[in-house]
């Protein structure tokens, strides 16, 4: 009988070790997914840093435009008029001016 008790606990004891096993490994899969420095995680952060340069590139492309015309605003007196006449509405002298407004939507 004293085998039957040992062989009982041995199996015992491998069950115990197999479901702390299983668990363990549960666990660091859990963790490798949705953990702080998960998959998930990793995925999401990965995203964000596309989004980053994305908005890197389009700044760097207005900058390099703002560039140029502050260029030509200090060296060509054209670019000086255009901006007067988009921006401020000037006109020279003799000119006339038409003003064309948008009615909106009719009233139904």
């Amino acid at each position: 009988m004293a085998r039957e008790d040992r062989s009982g606990e041995v199996g015992l004891r491998r069950k115990a070790a197999s479901l702390a096993s299983i668990i363990a490994l549960v666990a660091l899969i859990v963790g490798a997914l949705f953990g702080d420095r998960g998959l998930l995680h990793l995925i999401d952060q990965r995203h964000r840093a596309e989004a980053l340069a994305r908005e890197v590139e389009e700044l760097e492309a207005e900058n390099a435009h703002l560039a140029t015309e502050i260029t030509a605003l200090r060296s060509d007196p054209r670019a000086i008029e255009r901006l007067a006449r988009e921006e401020l509405g000037f006109v020279r002298a003799g000119e006339t001016v038409f003003l064309v407004r948008d009615p909106g939507p009719a009233a139904p």
